[in-house]
């Protein structure tokens, strides 16, 4: 049976004035948008499994249960302004309440087309969006044969189940037909996508807001590092020529409008030698590479999430100052406690933990570092992880 906890401080939801954000999921992106919203005047409700999640500790009202249960969220959500969602796994049918009259963001047609790998790389090849190589396989034959062809053009491919599957999970490389069973009892025999490995010089993401007018804004463009398949460090602004950032920037904004999206959306790109630039993935929702803005632009991911939302001005975001956000993963917590005095040291950083119980890879916060230049604000941050790595084990 589901449970309902209220914060027994806040005011009753059913008399309360402000207008009302409903959000499902409970990870630390919902606790931003939960801190983003309460600070725009708006009251906060999310919807998560359990109570220590981030997200229930920061919202004015929790609700302990499914938040892809579509009876839950139409109970919860009556009368609330909008509807969003924090993760690609919330199911869109707790999106589809034909009598909500308030914004459902990214979209019922959205979400469902994000949360599918298949269905993504397809829409995008379908309007004319830069994309990869890539093939579909359903059945262990057509796994076989997709691998065996595209290894004639390609050293080596990637096979990604199609749905599920984040921070290099659910992927594996391929660059011999000897692979081939092996790899698709690994991914669970399922459906899966395969894409050809792609040459790229860069890997950056790009942010942009719409609202239900068609209205649109757009981030500076960040730059990415990943390690074993996880986001370790992003850099604003992008170290790239102009013509890039205006071609990463307009290819955002296209795939805004074709989805018909409301809110916002992260593309992740690569940068191609030739200064092409290629889709990689699709996220209709604030992104793990979108924190950096929390410091160094004018407006967070967050706050335009909001706006976009709430029908508030999109206006253009600019750059403050330049700067690093570097992911904390539970390994840094393996031996204690990581000296985060450290960090805290350096004038230039901040420090945001999510209040997770630590386990290897797991996002457990992030840092960030501003400085008058991109390459202070990288050294100061690779320093200050140095720093954290360092701890002999006991």
């Amino acid at each position: 049976m589901t449970a309902e906890r209220n914060n027994a401080h806040l005011i009753n939801p059913s008399s309360q004035e402000q207008p009302s954000i409903c959000i499902l999921g409970g990870g630390q992106l919902g606790a931003m948008l939960c801190e983003a919203a309460k600070r725009m005047g708006y009251f906060a409700i999310c919807i998560s499994p359990d109570s220590n999640d981030p997200a229930a500790r920061w919202a004015d009202r929790h609700i302990k249960g499914d938040p892809s249960d579509p009876l839950l969220v139409r109970s919860v959500s009556e009368g609330a302004a909008a509807i969003t969602v924090e993760a690609e796994s919330i199911d869109p049918a707790a999106l589809s309440q034909n009598n909500f009259h308030g914004v459902i963001s990214p979209g019922v047609e959205v979400q469902r087309i994000v949360q599918d790998r298949r269905l993504e790389k397809t829409f995008l090849a379908e309007h004319g969006l830069a994309v990869g190589p890539f093939r579909l396989a359903e059945t262990l034959d057509d796994f076989q044969i997709v691998i065996a062809d595209m290894l004639k053009s390609s050293e080596k491919v990637v096979a990604k189940t199609a749905r599920g599957g984040y921070d290099g999970r659910g992927q594996i490389w391929l660059n011999s037909a000897d692979q081939i069973q092996s790899a698709w009892r690994s991914l669970g025999q399922v459906a899966v996508v395969v894409e050809s490995a792609v040459d790229f010089i860069a890997e950056i993401s790009v942010i942009t807001a719409r609202n239900q007018r068609g209205d649109k804004c757009v981030f500076p463009v960040l730059q990415n590092e990943h390690r074993n398949g996880i986001l370790f460090q992003t850099q604003i602004p992008a170290p790239q020529p102009l013509d890039v950032i205006r071609t990463a920037q307009e290819l955002a904004v296209e795939t805004a409008d074709a989805l018909g999206l409301v809110g916002l959306l992260t593309v992740e790109m690569f940068v191609l030698a030739d200064g092409r630039v290629w889709i990689n993935e699709l996220a209709a929702r604030p992104h793990n590479s979108g924190h950096v803005t929390m410091r160094t632009a004018s407006r967070s991911q967050f706050e335009m999430h909001v706006c976009a939302m709430m029908g508030l001005p999109l206006v253009p975001v600019s750059l403050i100052t330049p700067g690093v956000m570097t992911n904390l993963l539970g390994d840094l917590w393996l031996h204690g406690e990581p000296p985060l005095d450290n960090v805290l040291s350096e004038t230039t950083a901040s420090v945001h933990l999510y209040g997770k119980s630590p386990r290897p890879g797991r996002k457990m916060g992030h840092m960030i570092h501003v400085a008058p230049t991109l390459g202070e604000a990288k050294a100061a941050a690779d320093r200050a992880f140095s720093s954290l790595n360092q701890r002999v084990s006991p």
